[in-house]
């Protein structure tokens, strides 16, 4: 990954998982906290989460759960203290089992800024075609050069989605093409469970 110009939130109840954590995550920039309000204040600043599953708001709410219901952009993993227990709670797919092994935490916020990426990715190149297909429907002769400039941009767009999908592994897939409710703690479904 590109590294440095993507944000990790590292957020969990242990400081010295958080310290760990911290100093793995070196090739990015990494905002690191073991308060969960403070945790929720940093989320829009982040492009990766990676928090502690019994991490709370002073308020009591468990920091993974709302982040969910706030539905918000960031990809996300849970760090759990084991696998035995099933937490339905969490639509989330990506879960570290302390203690964590670092190349485990490595190859989780690789596969996080990855999707965080394609969601980017996505939203823009859903944003190029809207605006190109607007100025097409016109027929002002400047909506010519403006059509071809988004056109480029479009093309540039998928260029770089082209190659950022040819990296991805069954689970990226997986998670690109479900869908969730926002706003529920359901778990995700896919489009054909939809129709």
């Amino acid at each position: 990954m590109a590294g440095n110009t993507n944000t990790v939130l590292v957020a969990d109840d242990d400081p010295a998982v958080v310290d760990r954590l911290r100093s793995w995550l070196d090739d990015y920039r990494v905002e690191a906290t073991t308060d969960g309000d403070e945790t929720i204040a940093l989320l829009e600043a982040a492009d990766a989460v990676v928090v502690g599953h019994d991490l709370l708001t002073v308020s009591g709410a468990v920091v993974a759960a709302e982040i969910e219901r706030r539905a918000t952009t960031q990809t996300m993993a849970i760090l759990r203290e084991s696998t035995d227990t099933h937490d339905s709670r969490f639509s989330i797919g990506n879960t570290l089992v302390k203690p964590v092994e670092k190349d485990a935490v490595l190859e989780t916020v690789d596969r996080l800024v990855r999707r965080a990426r394609y969601d980017e990715l996505i939203a823009e190149c859903t944003t190029l075609a809207t605006e190109r297909g607007a100025l097409e429907a016109g027929t002002d002769t400047a909506v010519a050069a403006q059509s071809e400039t988004l056109q480029r941009e479009l093309d540039e767009v998928l260029t770089e989605l082209d190659e950022l999908v040819g990296s991805f592994d069954d689970d990226d897939f997986r998670a690109a093409f479900a869908t969730c409710e926002f706003g529920t703690t359901t778990q995700p479904r896919r489009v054909r469970e939809q129709s």
